[in-house]
């Protein structure tokens, strides 16, 4: 199950980044003054640029059911662990930095690091990152996609239906997270600023959508 779920997030998480370019501090900006925000840039673009990569090549390149994909696997579990030390340094001693100061990029660094973490250290991190969302300094899209893997860790039905999982189906196909309110779900990714439907959201990622998906039975999963 752990396997299928790190498949499946690993490539949830890599499509998004295509389609797309798709005890916490209580405030979620830096903490001290004279930051230096270029080099805090610098620093999360190269993040971004090594958290993808290797997900790019295990995807594009070797291919997730190849013979020489778990020594990928294994770069990608190290790599994974060395951003989460850098970023846990960072986030304790600046919060979550606002995009304006950084550019885009390098908050897509700050997400996609947080989001290859695991349940614990998003659930400390993420009230930072929606309190910048909702002030417009941080992507609402990407806010709503941790929100629902968060969720889907939980084994509770995801909002936004951005999650997919191959868990759901006996064949191990991708198969899109049980969603909470499937009737009312396109009006919600619309106005959070997704421009796709759900159902072209899961065709873009290869999986299956049933709108009276059911949650499954070991319903608390943990990546």
């Amino acid at each position: 199950m752990v396997k299928s779920l790190l498949i499946s997030w690993l490539a949830c998480s890599y499509l998004y980044t295509n389609a797309q370019q798709a005890d916490s501090p209580t405030e979620s900006s830096p903490k001290e003054s004279n930051v230096n925000y270029d080099s805090l840039r610098i620093a999360l673009e190269k993040m971004y640029d090594v958290d993808q990569e290797i997900r790019r090549i295990l995807i594009d390149s070797i291919g997730l059911d190849s013979p020489e994909a778990p020594k990928y696997f294994n770069q990608m579990a190290t790599i994974d662990m060395q951003n989460k030390i850098k970023i846990a340094s960072m986030l304790e001693k600046y919060g979550w930095i606002e995009q304006s100061k950084i550019g885009k990029k390098a908050a897509e660094g700050i997400f996609y690091v947080v989001q290859h973490t695991d349940l614990e250290f998003v659930e400390k991190y993420f009230p930072q990152f929606k309190q910048l969302a909702e002030k417009g300094e941080a992507d609402p899209t990407r806010c709503a996609q941790m929100e629902d893997r968060l969720l889907m860790w939980k084994g509770k039905k995801q909002i936004y239906g951005t999650q997919a999982t191959s868990i759901l189906r006996a064949d191990k196909s991708n198969a899109i997270w049980p969603i909470e309110n499937p009737s009312g779900v396109n009006e919600l990714r619309k106005k959070i600023g997704f421009t796709t439907t759900v159902e072209e959201n899961a065709t873009r990622l290869n999986a299956d959508y049933d709108p009276n998906e059911k949650l499954p039975t070991d319903t608390k999963l943990r990546n």
